[in-house]
Formats: C-alpha cells, sequence, structure tokens
C-alpha cells in the first residue's frame, strides 16, 4: 500500500510537471535567493529570456526523462531533486528591471512548487487520516498559488517583451 501511495505522488506530480512546462517555468530550489547573500549581477533582457527559455527545456526534458519514476521511487527522488534544483536557479537570477515584476511572480509560482513538492514527499510516509487531509489541503492551495502566479509572470513577462 505504502509503494502504491509513493506511485500515485510521483504520478501527480509528474503530471504537475506538465503543466508547468506549459507555464514556461522550469528552474528549482528551495530557498528564495534573497537570503543575506549578495544577489547576482542582472541578466540583460536577451539572458534573461534564454533564461526563461532553458529553464522551460529543462522542465520538458525532466517530464520526458520521469517515465522511469512511476516504478522505481529512487529514480522519482531524483526527479523531484531535478525538478526543485531547477526551480532554485531560477530564483536566485537578477531579472533586469523591465522583467522585475514579472520574475517575482515566476519566483512565488516555482516556490509554491517547491513547497508542493515538499509537503508531497511528507504526505509519502505518513499514516495519520487528519495529517493526511490537511497535507492534501495544503498541496491544493499550494498547487493553486504555483498555477496562478505562474500564469500571471508569463503574462507579465509576455506582455513585458513586447
Amino acid at each position: 500500500m505504502k509503494e502504491n501511495m509513493k506511485k500515485r505522488l510521483f504520478a501527480l506530480l509528474l503530471g504537475v510537471v506538465m503543466v508547468l512546462s506549459l507555464a514556461a517555468c522550469g528552474s528549482g530550489g528551495n530557498q528564495p535567493a534573497d537570503q543575506g547573500e549578495e544577489s547576482a549581477p542582472a541578466l540583460t533582457e536577451e539572458e534573461y529570456l534564454e533564461a526563461v527559455q532553458n529553464l522551460s527545456t529543462e522542465m520538458t526534458e525532466i517530464q520526458t526523462n520521469a517515465s522511469t519514476a512511476m516504478s522505481d521511487p529512487e529514480a522519482g527522488q531524483e526527479v523531484l531533486d531535478a525538478m526543485k534544483s531547477s526551480m532554485n536557479d531560477f530564483i536566485a537570477i537578477t531579472p533586469p528591471e523591465a522583467y522585475a515584476d514579472a520574475h517575482e511572480k515566476l519566483q512565488s509560482g516555482c516556490q509554491a512548487l517547491i513547497d508542493f513538492i515538499d509537503t508531497a514527499v511528507a504526505m509519502s510516509g505518513e499514516t495519520d487520516q487528519t495529517k493526511l487531509a490537511e497535507l492534501s489541503t495544503q498541496m491544493q492551495e499550494q498547487m493553486s498559488t504555483a498555477l496562478a502566479d505562474m500564469a500571471e509572470g508569463a503574462a507579465m513577462l509576455e506582455s513585458a517583451s513586447e
């Protein structure tokens, strides 16, 4: 039963990858870039748009390579780690001023997805039905935030690049 739950969670997460690759955000990580560290120099507009495209491509590649996660929990964990790493990399980017607002929304969406992944992983070992219900509600909120912020950020990005 526990193995079945892991497979279902990984299937859900892989579905999320497909949705998010459409939203053009694909970089991962756990910590927002602004943690007292010096921020990287701002990218040029061209570099930033290339970074967004690269991250989207990474998410698509992760999705393509994730089919083994359905039968191999270790491979599934590697997929999740790769997603989070890509999103953290994206969060850490310093965008050009023209894309700052869009990037902020995309960062928020990426962070919500990272939180979703962490909650899903925590849920996989949980047996308490009350806790599972709480985690499920939390995941729904995190996914809703991720999708809304990424869609809004993508629209803002498109508008800023016109």
